[in-house]
C-alpha cells in the first residue's frame, strides 16, 4: 500500500468516524459517548460549530479562552416597576447585554407580568421570586452573579437597577468593555435626572453632570439648603466587573471585591440615573421604604430616612418643589452643574423602543 492510498484511507476513516459522531449526539441526549470502553464526553454543538477531532475527544476549543470574548449578562433587583422596566430591558439589550435575571422583591403592580413576557422572548433568563423586605441586596444580587456564570456562561455582569440605563459611547456595552484591557472591573459614574414632571421623563434632558467641592460653594456663595447638597451632588458610583474572582458586591452596588482587582474608570461608559421622576413617584418611593428601613442599619440610606421624615410629617412635596424647580435649574445650568443630554432617549427613539 503507497503512502498517498494509505494517506486518503484514513482521511476517508476519519470523516466517516466525525459523521457517526455528529449523528449520535444530534440524535441522543446523553452527554458522554462509550467506545471501546471509553468514555469521552460530547458536547453540545453550537450552530455554527464544527467537530474535529480535538473537541470530540474533549479537547476542545473554547470561545472563553478567547480574551475578545464576552458574555455579557445584566441583574436587576426591582419591585414595582412597571413603568421603567420593559424600556430598561430592551435598552439594555439593544446595548449589547446577552441577557438579563431579575430578582422581583414582592411587586404588586404589572412588574412580573412583564418580566414573564420577555422571559417568553428569552430576553429575561430567569426571574427569581423574593418576597423577604429584609432588603438582603448584597446576598440576592451575589446569587443572580453566580447564576450567571454558573448556568448562563457570563463573563461580565452589571449589577442594575430599574431606573438606570448604561449608556456606551461605542453603543455596544461589550465593546467598550474589549477596549479596556487586562481588568477585572469598572467604576463607572453615575449622572442623575433632574426632573421636571413631564409626562414621559425619558424625554426629560436634564442631569447632573458636575460635583461642587465644599470650597466651591463657598466661593460662590450657594445656598447651603437645596439640590447642592442632597444625594444627586455627591460622587456616586455603581460597577461592571467579571464573574471570575468575584468575591462579594457592596450594598447599592457601588462597589465590588474581587480577587486580584484591577480596575478602572473607563471614559466611554456612563450610567443615567432616573431616580426621580416626578412628585408622584418621588412620594410612591418614599412609602415603598417604610417597611424596608426597619431592617437596614441606620448608617445606610440617609437621604430615604430624611425623606420618610419629611413625609411623615406632611413636608416632602415642599422638599420636592425646592430641590426640583425652574429657577434652580436654570441657576444650576449656568454654573455648570446641570447639562443637556439626551443619549439614552436618542438611542431609544434610534432603535425603535419608544
Amino acid at each position: 500500500m503507497n503512502f498517498a492510498h494509505k494517506n486518503s484511507l484514513q482521511k476517508e476513516g476519519r470523516k466517516k468516524f466525525l459523521s457517526l459522531v455528529n449523528e449520535y449526539t444530534n440524535n441522543s441526549k446523553t452527554k458522554v459517548l462509550y467506545l471501546f470502553g471509553l468514555k469521552i464526553p460530547i458536547y453540545k454543538r453550537e450552530k455554527t460549530e464544527k467537530y474535529t477531532i480535538k473537541n470530540f475527544l474533549g479537547i476542545r476549543y473554547s470561545k472563553k479562552q478567547n480574551p475578545d470574548y464576552i458574555k455579557l449578562i445584566m441583574t436587576l433587583l426591582v419591585k414595582n416597576e412597571e413603568e421603567i422596566i420593559e424600556t430598561n430591558i430592551r435598552y439594555h439589550i439593544a446595548m449589547g447585554v446577552d441577557g438579563v435575571i431579575v430578582t422581583d422583591n414582592g411587586s404588586t403592580d404589572k412588574t412580573v407580568e412583564i418580566l414573564e413576557k420577555l422571559k417568553e422572548e428569552g430576553l429575561v433568563l430567569e426571574i427569581i421570586h423574593e418576597p423577604k423586605q429584609t432588603y438582603e441586596q448584597e446576598i440576592w444580587v451575589a446569587r443572580m452573579i453566580k447564576l450567571a456564570k454558573e448556568k448562563y456562561g457570563a463573563t461580565w455582569v452589571i449589577n442594575a437597577d430599574a431606573d438606570e440605563f448604561y449608556y456606551s459611547k461605542s453603543l455596544n456595552l461589550k465593546e467598550s468593555i474589549k477596549k479596556s484591557g487586562d481588568i477585572n472591573s469598572m467604576m463607572i459614574y453615575l449622572y442623575f435626572l433632574f426632573p421636571d414632571d413631564r409626562p414621559n421623563f425619558l424625554s426629560c434632558p436634564y442631569f447632573y453632570k458636575k460635583i461642587f467641592q465644599d470650597f466651591e460653594t463657598t466661593m460662590l456663595q450657594l445656598s447651603p439648603i437645596g439640590v447642592l447638597h442632597n444625594e444627586n451632588m455627591k460622587t456616586c458610583t455603581k460597577v461592571i466587573h467579571k464573574t471570575e474572582g468575584f468575591i462579594s458586591i457592596i450594598k447599592g452596588n457601588h462597589n465590588v471585591t474581587m480577587k486580584n482587582q484591577k480596575m478602572i474608570v473607563p471614559s466611554d461608559i456612563t450610567c443615567y440615573h432616573y431616580h426621580v421622576k416626578n412628585y408622584k413617584e418621588y412620594e410612591e418611593k418614599t412609602k415603598r421604604w417604610i417597611e424596608t428601613l426597619k431592617y437596614l442599619p441606620k448608617m445606610y440610606c440617609g437621604h430615604l430616612r430624611r425623606n420618610l421624615e419629611l413625609f411623615n410629617n406632611g413636608k416632602l412635596k415642599e422638599e420636592y418643589e425646592k430641590l426640583y424647580n425652574k429657577e434652580e435649574r436654570e441657576t444650576l445650568t449656568q454654573l455648570g452643574a446641570v447639562s443637556i443630554d439626551l443619549s439614552v432617549y436618542n438611542f431609544l427613539k434610534w432603535k425603535g423602543l419608544i
